[in-house]
């Protein structure tokens, strides 16, 4: 089974798609873009999970831009500087 059916059926397993409305599909153009960057073969799974993460953090951009409060915004900005920090 391909990596781009893989990562369609996880995209539609976890959900998010119908839960967040607002936020961008984008799991091909990030696939390709994965592609490009990582050319060889053999680093298959690289790719693949490299565009999960892509298409994660676009989600979290997403809830940034379009659906918080700046209260919320705030806390959520608070949180990602405590957990840089962390790494």
């Amino acid at each position: 089974m391909s990596f781009n059916v893989l990562l369609l059926r996880w995209w539609v397993d976890i959900g998010l798609s119908s839960k967040l409305k607002f936020a961008r599909d984008r799991l091909v153009e990030l696939y390709i873009w994965s592609l490009a960057i990582i050319p060889e073969p053999q680093f298959a799974i690289c790719q693949k999970e490299l565009t999960k993460v892509g298409q994660l953090l676009t989600i979290l951009d997403d809830v940034y831009d379009i659906y918080g409060t700046i209260d919320e915004l705030e806390l959520f900005t608070d949180a990602i500087e405590r957990f840089v920090q962390l790494i």
